[in-house]
């Protein structure tokens, strides 16, 4: 039929499957997922996929989702294959976690069909959202005010494991399919209930937008989906490039360089912004305008030091050089410590969960030193004596750094550097029982750099965690 043909092409379209792949397809019992099994059951062989079935009963509907549930499991049978068919308590799920109905729902589900894709070695998921469902989705994001990120909709393809393959067609073709092959299906009562906004914008907005205003409307919010996911996608490379430049080594925070978010356009820093976000919160929602607009408005401050906050309790902090993103506000010192150092060999600093690692070279396979990030460091070995510690500055500390040929108060070079003052304290110090012989995170000592008679070269490397 018609609606095989476009279901196969848009498959390969989008890559959803490779030959081999087990397929867990997500059966509600509904017309479009009762749709979806039978077109991947007769594409399989073509497509060289095997099917597992898979339904969660949310425990919403009483009697009504258990009739759903021995429904699909009649169904796997008669297509003699796999199923696996679970209830969950979501009412009381959602109560626990205090959240709405269909949130909860959604959370249970996809938490199920991950499992269950374990459980059976399946490569994908396959879900049934049609391209009606699209269009309502891009329009409650409307409504929401997204931008092109929520306005591109569902994605067919998402994280190369859950896979979408009626989103080319209309609900009107799948209603349609299924009675001409007069296959039986399940009604959600819940669909129908004037209480869900996606229930009011599919039976009550769509359609009076569509009598009144366009009949085309559904196609234009389709294509309005497409343009907005392609366009998206090329914003977010262009974020990734530009956050990946901004962004200064850091062992505990996220820092973006001023003088380079300052080159980028604002409709991608706040991109940037999202994605320091949430690389520390590991969260792959997105920051509300306000949010990102507040945090990006301390480019424009004056004042070193300005402060907001994210969601998730993350500080974002204006200083002399960069825009810090951190997971809260930090003590102004580290406690005490002093330890040896290994040479070769790794030192776990707990005072300030980092480490450094000590590693030797062969002098032709020295890198640039200035080339190095500024978490590590190259000393040469011959210069320094058989013990090295780390510690903690104390009061007086001098320090020669790289570059020059005099002593300098530690504190002085720290402020000429920028280094925030509630940092300096947990910035761990290598030296010798006098000297100190490279700032970690910052610089090293001149009288310890390598030269054109080094023979044998000391690596260290400034890592967070043990």
């Amino acid at each position: 039929m018609e609606l095989s043909k476009r279901v196969r092409e848009y498959i390969k379209r989008y890559r959803m499957v490779e030959r081999g792949n087990k397929v867990v397809v997500a059966v509600s019992g509904g017309t479009d997922s009762v749709a979806l099994l039978h077109l991947l059951y007769q594409l399989r062989p073509e497509l060289g996929i095997s099917l597992h079935v898979a339904h969660l009963n949310h425990m919403f509907r009483g009697a009504e989702s258990e009739a759903d549930a021995c429904f699909v499991a009649d169904l796997a049978k008669r297509y003699h294959l796999p199923a696996t068919i679970e209830a969950v308590d979501v009412p009381a799920y959602r109560a626990a976690k205090r959240m709405s109905a269909q949130v909860a729902a959604r959370e249970v589900r996809y938490r199920f069909l991950r499992k269950v894709a374990e459980s059976a070695g399946a490569a994908k998921v396959a879900l049934a959202h049609q391209a009606d469902d699209q269009a309502e989705t891009i329009m409650i994001n409307f409504l929401r005010g997204s931008g092109p990120s929520g306005l591109k909709g569902i994605l067919p393809v998402r994280d190369d494991f859950l896979i979408r393959p009626l989103l080319i067609a209309r609900r009107f073709e799948i209603e349609r399919y299924c009675a001409s092959l007069q296959l039986s299906f399940r009604q959600d009562s819940s669909n129908i209930k004037n209480v869900y906004l996606r229930n009011q914008v599919r039976m009550h907005l769509l359609p009076l937008l569509g009598e009144k205003y366009n009949p085309g409307m559904v196609s234009n919010l389709l294509r309005l989906g497409e343009i907005c996911r392609e366009e998206d996608e090329y914003l977010e490379e262009q974020a990734l490039k530009a956050f990946q430049s901004a962004t200064v080594a850091s062992l505990d925070q996220i820092s973006l360089s001023l003088e380079n978010l300052q080159e980028i356009p604002r409709a991608i820093l706040r991109r940037v912004l999202r994605l320091a976000w949430q690389a520390l919160t590991g969260s792959r929602k997105n920051l509300s305008f306000q949010h990102a607009e507040d945090a990006l408005n301390l480019l424009n401050s004056d004042v070193t030091g300005s402060v907001t906050t994210l969601p998730a309790g993350i500080v974002v902090t204006r200083t002399y050089r960069t825009l810090d993103l951190s997971t809260g506000l930090r003590r102004q010192d580290s406690d005490h410590y002093v330890y040896p150092l290994g040479v070769p060999g790794t030192t776990y600093i707990p005072e300030l969960d980092c480490t450094i690692s000590v590693s030797f070279l062969p002098a032709e396979a020295l890198p640039e030193p200035r080339s190095l990030p500024a978490t590590e460091a190259v000393l040469d070995f011959d210069k320094l004596p058989p013990q090295l510690y780390v510690r903690r500055r104390l009061r007086g500390d001098v320090f020669c750094p790289y570059g020059q040929h005099s002593a300098v108060k530690l504190k002085d070079f720290l402020i000429k550097q920028k280094i925030k003052r509630e940092e300096r304290g947990f910035l761990p110090l290598v030296s010798t029982p006098k000297e100190i012989i490279w700032v970690g995170g910052v610089r090293v000592g001149e009288n310890w750099k390598v030269d054109s008679n080094t023979k044998k070269v000391l690596h260290l490397k400034l890592t967070k965690g043990d």
